[in-house]
């Protein structure tokens, strides 16, 4: 089973997606096996905690970043808040429970945006017929009006439920609907 949760514009609360996106639906008819109950379940994510989001361009390069140690992410961390003027206070992470992920677009226009929108977890089969379970994280970069000129380099930082298996970035493009 397959769940992808969303975090509920400004509540904080949990919504399950009712449009579910094509690869969900390939994962799925991929994954099925026709065993019987036997098959161990695949652990559920609460959505993504944010951190950060500035687009002064303290990262100015497109990136997808996992970050499961405190050194790395006083690296990061540093890196994303280097162009304010006052930066705000390293967040606190027990990693031993958490990790950090980062989603940078690189330059963009004034008005566009990156957000990590949700996550799932999905098992796949690896090379030697075995399986194992991979973090699905669900990136949205979504295009502006164009209307301001400007540069800007987004980034969103958010916290989630440790996860040491393999992580795939699934990237969605959006035009801004109210454009």
């Amino acid at each position: 089973m397959l769940t992808i949760v969303r975090k509920g514009v400004g509540t904080g609360s949990i919504r399950h997606c009712r449009r579910v996106p094509i690869w969900v639906v390939l994962s799925l008819a991929l994954g099925c096996g026709g065993g019987g109950g036997g098959a161990p379940s695949i652990p559920t994510f609460p959505p993504p905690a944010q951190l950060y989001y500035d687009d002064s361009g303290g990262i100015p390069d497109s990136v997808r970043l996992v970050v499961r140690d405190q050194r790395s992410w006083e690296d990061v961390w540093n890196r994303a808040t280097s162009r304010r003027a006052d930066p705000p206070p390293l967040p606190t992470v027990d990693f031993s429970e958490q990790m950090v992920l980062v989603a940078a677009a690189g330059q963009m226009a004034t008005g566009d945006r990156i957000h990590i929108d949700s996550l799932g977890v999905r098992r796949q089969l690896t090379a030697d017929d075995d399986s194992e379970d991979v973090l699905d994280v669900v990136v949205q970069t979504t295009t502006g009006c164009g209307r301001f000129a400007g540069e800007t380099y987004p980034v969103e930082i958010v916290r989630v439920l440790r996860f040491d298996g393999p992580v795939a970035w699934v990237e969605q493009s959006l035009r801004n609907p109210d454009c």
